[in-house]
């Protein structure tokens, strides 16, 4: 612990705190009074007043620098929680910024330092332009260059109201590859791939899908999307990890193939498709009689003792070698 003493500013005497103390009703910024109190009646090192609050010294560190540039409106005025850097609340903000707006709709120029001098008189304490340019732009205020210069200068640039243009009409909801499939009725998202299904395709695969489990929460996933994913990876060969982004991700991609893997469904979608494949062509849904090549069946292996014998030459082989006269 160092030599260094902690002192709070004197903007309110030790008796003034304490009625604030007990006047106030949020219970942290109590709090935020009680280390100001303590910091002025008795100066000390921050970890003995932050050990007496019950807060870390940082705390005490932050809430005594706040106050001596804020004064009482630093402690009083904050909230907790939310917009903590803005002073006002939204319907304030729109309050103070309504005689500015009547100007700028007349067609006068409003001047951002005019609105910060404004605010400044407003809060009591000093205000940034960065934090008017937050403000104006919360409220739909826009930037428009009346100076007539190519670029302007910090000092003169102006802002004007302007009415906010009315938003083009939203398209129609459809299918964007986040997992989200489109409300009913609505078009599917148009094919970004070549292996991408089509409708006709769609409409025969869907069918064969399982249907959803009953109980805990809805599906979310598009399966149209799950399967032009596993169609891209056939594809393209690719790994799943490398499941482009505006698939679903990899990780539910790979939980259906393995699930349709193994209830059976990638069976039932093969039977399914290759008998109405049979239909089309005029014949029966299932073959009625099969043949086996006889010669591309193996009937037996060779193995045991058997397998390890030499093999037997062949007769010309066998007659030069007899012909071999004996020394």
């Amino acid at each position: 612990m160092g030599t260094r003493v902690t002192r709070a500013a004197e903007h309110v005497s030790a008796e003034g705190i304490q009625e604030r103390m007990r006047a106030e009703a949020s219970a942290w910024r109590r709090r935020h009074w009680h280390i100001i109190w303590l910091a002025l009646v008795a100066p000390r090192h921050a970890e003995e007043i932050a050990r007496q609050a019950g807060v870390s010294p940082v705390t005490v560190h932050r809430v005594l620098a706040r106050y001596r540039r804020g004064g009482v409106a630093a402690i009083a005025g904050a909230h907790k929680g939310g917009r903590r850097h803005s002073s006002l609340p939204l319907a304030e903000e729109a309050a103070f910024l309504a005689p500015f707006a009547e100007r700028a709709a007349r067609g006068e120029r409003v001047r951002v330092e005019e609105i910060q001098q404004a605010l400044h008189t407003r809060l009591g304490q000093a205000v940034h332009r960065v934090t008017v340019e937050r403000l104006l732009a919360r409220h739909g205020w826009r930037w428009r260059d009346t100076s007539g210069r190519p670029a302007p200068s910090p000092g003169v640039a102006e802002m004007t109201a302007e009415p906010p243009e009315r938003p083009p009409a939203p398209a129609p909801p459809v299918a964007d590859r986040s997992g989200r499939p489109p409300p009913a009725g609505q078009p599917h998202a148009l094919a970004r791939y070549p292996s991408d299904l089509s409708d006709q395709e769609w409409a025969l695969l869907e069918p064969l899908l399982p249907p959803a489990k009953p109980g805990g929460r809805p599906r979310r996933v598009d399966l149209r999307e799950v399967l032009n994913a596993l169609f891209y990876l056939d594809r393209t060969g690719g790994q799943w990890r490398a499941l482009p982004k505006d698939f679903p991700p990899w990780p539910t991609v790979w939980t259906y193939f393995r699930q349709w893997r193994t209830d059976g469904t990638w069976g039932r979608i093969h039977t399914a498709l290759r008998e109405q494949v049979r239909v089309r062509g005029g014949r029966e849904p299932t073959p009625s009689a099969a043949i086996i090549d006889s010669q591309s069946v193996k009937t037996s292996q060779k193995g045991g003792p058997a397998a390890m014998t030499a093999a037997r030459r062949s007769r010309d082989a066998s007659v030069i070698s007899w012909s071999i006269p004996l020394a």
